[in-house]
C-alpha cells in the first residue's frame, strides 16, 4: 500500500473497474478487450492513455493550469504502472478466451480484474504495487 496514492492512477483503475462491471451487467463481453488495451496503454505509456488525459483536461478546464501541474507531478509512478500491467495481463487472457468463443469463461478473468482495479482505486490496496515492491526488493 502506498502512503499517498496519486489521483490519476486511482481514478484510472476505478473507471476501468466500473467499465468491466457495467459490461458484465449488460452482457457486453467486448468491453474486456477494450479495457485490456486501455490498461496496457496506461502501463506502457501513461502520458498517452485516454483516462489520465481526460482527467487532466477536465481539471484544467475547471481549476486551471496550476492544478494540472500538481497532477502531472504526482503522475503515474512505476508501482501503479505495474498494477495496470497486471490488469492488462489478466484481461489479455480473458480476451483470448473470448476469441475462442466462450463469453462466460472470459468473465472468469474480467470480474477478478474488476475486483483488483476497484480494490486499488477505492481501498488503496494495490496488488500490482505490492508485486512491484517485492520484485524491486529481490534486485
Amino acid at each position: 500500500m502506498t502512503a499517498t496514492p496519486p489521483p490519476l492512477p486511482r481514478f484510472d483503475q476505478g473507471l476501468l473497474a466500473l467499465l468491466l462491471v457495467t459490461g458484465f451487467v449488460f452482457s457486453a463481453p467486448e468491453v474486456i478487450p477494450i479495457v485490456a488495451i486501455v490498461a496496457g496503454v496506461s502501463a506502457l505509456r501513461p502520458e498517452t492513455s485516454p483516462v489520465p488525459r481526460l482527467i487532466t483536461l477536465l481539471v484544467e478546464n475547471r481549476f486551471g493550469a496550476d492544478a494540472v501541474e500538481s497532477l502531472r507531478t504526482d503522475g503515474y509512478p512505476p508501482p501503479w504502472r505495474a498494477a495496470a500491467a497486471l490488469l492488462a495481463g489478466v484481461l489479455a487472457v480473458g480476451t483470448l478466451v473470448l476469441l475462442v468463443g466462450d463469453a462466460g469463461a472470459a468473465w472468469a478473468f474480467g470480474l477478478p480484474a474488476a475486483g483488483l482495479a476497484a480494490l486499488a482505486s477505492v481501498g488503496g490496496i494495490c496488488v500490482g504495487c505490492q508485486l512491484h515492491a517485492r520484485r524491486a526488493k529481490r534486485r
